[in-house]
């Protein structure tokens, strides 16, 4: 074949995916906004300053890049079902090598962490305000090269190849260290990166059998599908859900309150910890394990559709109280609390029309937020949450009842509607 339709192709080929991390990216764009101008205005902007501050530039280069790369990470693997979902259908006929389809992969994975990369940055930039203007341009171009090759690392470790364990490994530390914000350590992840990059040769699908496995039966344990559905990044809800503690923690160590104020600052922190997982896990779930004809078809009504998929999203909310505890009992009984009614509000969002299910984590992380603030200003909101759980249920269920699973939808970038897409047949 001669040089130049190859070109062609290869330049189509990205052309696809960047159109692909784009639109990822955009769609993320604005919940990413909203999180970031709400816990600027619930910190406080001296708490904010001060926080970027402690870990952008007073922090060690090995705390900073971990931090980074923990956040960059999270970002990735949100984006990973939307952009490799369908990378075994049609797409694997075009007349290119499995590399060039992989790196095709990580630049669009690259482009949907856009909002998250330039959120970062901007917080390195804060930080650095009221240094000398020398020292801010020098930490301003580490931070840009720094970011941009943490980027790239980040969506080298989630891209499905062979070794995968090395894969994940290297590029992660590849990640850590261009963001520590040195160009010497930025320098020696590119060499890393490049070590990934052959390493992980082709791109590859697994090829799961179609049949029903053993730990599936009996199917009137729904959560075990979703289970297999969400896999295990499916549950990286717990990161950003941590974060939003480790922020109330801070402003708790650095902030001498009255013993009223502590334990409000406390609830709300809880309460917030419990609604960012939810919120996160809800977009997972509703990535991977839509609702469908099929499922409609068993024996179940729509409220108990409704009360599974609220317990599939609260028990494992409830792991969040053992590492609130050590903030203090306030917050256990914040996340406590809010988790029924926020877990029966996520399982109606889950289980709504297609055109509120793409703007699930925004509408939640906005209405966990409102539901947090109002339990840090009122302690029996906690019961009200509770006795408002029901109701949540029925309006759920009464959705899911005028749901149209079998209406015709356009095929996207995700290969919804393609039946190739499934296997690389």
């Amino acid at each position: 074949m001669k040089i130049e339709p190859i070109l062609r192709i290869t330049a189509a080929l990205l052309a696809f995916h960047a159109r692909v991390g784009t639109r990822v990216a955009v769609r993320a764009l604005a919940p990413v906004l909203a999180t970031a101008f709400g816990l600027f205005y619930l910190l406080r902007p001296e708490l904010f300053f001060m926080l970027t501050r402690r870990v952008f530039v007073e922090a060690e280069p090995f705390s900073r890049g971990l931090i980074v790369a923990a956040v960059l990470l999270a970002a990735a693997a949100t984006t990973r079902k939307s952009i490799c979902f369908g990378l075994g259908g049609w797409i694997r006929s075009l007349p290119v090598g499995g590399w060039a389809h992989r790196r095709a992969a990580v630049f669009a994975v690259t482009l949907a962490e856009a909002p998250i990369t330039f959120l970062l940055y901007i917080c390195a930039l804060v930080g650095t305000q009221g240094l000398p203007r020398s020292v801010t341009a020098a930490m301003a171009v580490n931070a840009s090269v720094g970011l941009v090759v943490a980027s790239v690392a980040a969506a080298a470790a989630i891209v499905p190849s062979r070794n995968a364990a090395a894969r994940f490994i290297f590029a992660s530390a590849a990640a850590a260290l261009a963001g520590s914000g040195n160009l010497v350590n930025a320098a020696f992840a590119v060499a890393v990166l490049a070590a990934v990059d052959y390493l992980s040769g082709p791109l590859t699908i697994s090829r799961k059998s179609g049949g029903r496995h053993r730990w599936m039966v009996p199917i009137r344990f729904p959560a075990l599908i979703g289970f297999r559905a969400m896999g295990i990044t499916g549950w990286a809800g717990f990161l950003p859900a941590g974060l939003a503690a480790g922020l109330i923690a801070l402003f708790l160590r650095n902030n001498d309150l009255a013993e009223p104020l502590q334990r409000a600052a406390m609830r709300l922190g809880g309460a917030m910890s419990a609604a960012v997982f939810l919120a996160f896990t809800s977009g997972f779930l509703v990535g991977s394990r839509a609702p469908w004809p099929w499922s409609r078809s068993w024996p179940r009504s729509a409220r108990h559709r409704i009360v599974s998929d609220t317990l599939f999203l609260g028990i494992p909310a409830l792991i969040l109280c053992l590492p609130l505890s050590w903030l203090g009992w306030p917050a256990v009984y914040g996340a406590a609390a809010l988790i029924p009614a926020g877990a029966a509000r996520a399982a109606g969002a889950v289980n709504g029309p297609r055109e509120t299910r793409s703007k699930i984590l925004g509408t939640l992380l906005l209405e966990g937020s409102l539901a947090a603030a109002i339990f840090g200003l009122w302690t029996e909101a906690g019961i009200a949450f509770l006795f408002v759980t029901p109701l949540l249920i029925e309006l759920g269920a009464r959705r899911e009842q005028t749901l149209k699973v079998t209406a015709w939808n356009e095929m996207h970038h995700d290969a919804a509607g393609d039946p190739g897409s499934w296997s690389t047949r």
